[in-house]
């Protein structure tokens, strides 16, 4: 089974990579939708975090837009939510990529970090800031979201260093799908 994980900065392209990816006929699972698992009020880091922050508590569910706006201004607290929702993440992600039986598994995950083990390929997309800003501004998020969520990511110099294959997604996405064949 040959075992991919796609990372890169918000805005990047990593989804859209994935998906030619499964359409080509990888399975693929999303770190980011586990993370949302394990925020739900039955996920494993829900009532820790609802403890850290009662804030962006409402009507027994975490806020994620609330707690994104504490934790993308404040390194200490974004630290500490990671320390909160990373175990879990590892672990849903160890049990579910043993689960998958495929010749082709992807994993995509937002931010590089140890979840999965060293034998996976490792493929970081990137695309020029003003190119992911203009992705993420016509997503609806707004500028200083975007800035906090930037500036909390690792440089794209770190991330290719990281990776076995680099994909650079400025362009349109037939360039894309032909740059991920």
């Amino acid at each position: 089974m040959v075992r991919i994980i796609v990372s890169g900065g918000i805005g990047s392209g990593k989804s859209t990579v994935t998906s030619i990816m499964q359409d080509q006929g990888a399975a693929v699972v999303h770190a980011d939708e586990i993370g949302h698992m394990v925020l739900e009020p039955e996920g494993e880091a829900f009532t820790e975090v609802a403890d850290a922050w009662p804030s962006v508590v409402t009507d027994n569910a975490i806020d994620r837009r609330k707690l994104a706006a504490i934790v993308f201004s404040d390194d200490a607290a974004l630290a500490e939510l990671e320390s909160m929702t990373h175990p879990a993440i590892r672990r849903k992600l160890a049990e579910l990529t043993r689960l998958v039986h495929t010749n082709l598994l992807v994993v995509e995950i937002p931010i590089l970090r140890d979840f999965l083990d060293s034998s996976w390929t490792k493929v970081f997309v990137t695309a020029e800031s003003h190119v992911r800003r203009e992705r993420l501004l016509a997503r609806g998020m707004d500028e200083a979201d975007i800035q906090g969520r930037m500036r909390a990511q690792a440089s794209d110099a770190t991330g290719v260093a990281w990776a076995d294959y680099v994909i650079s997604n400025n362009g349109s996405l037939e360039e894309l799908e032909t740059e991920v064949h």
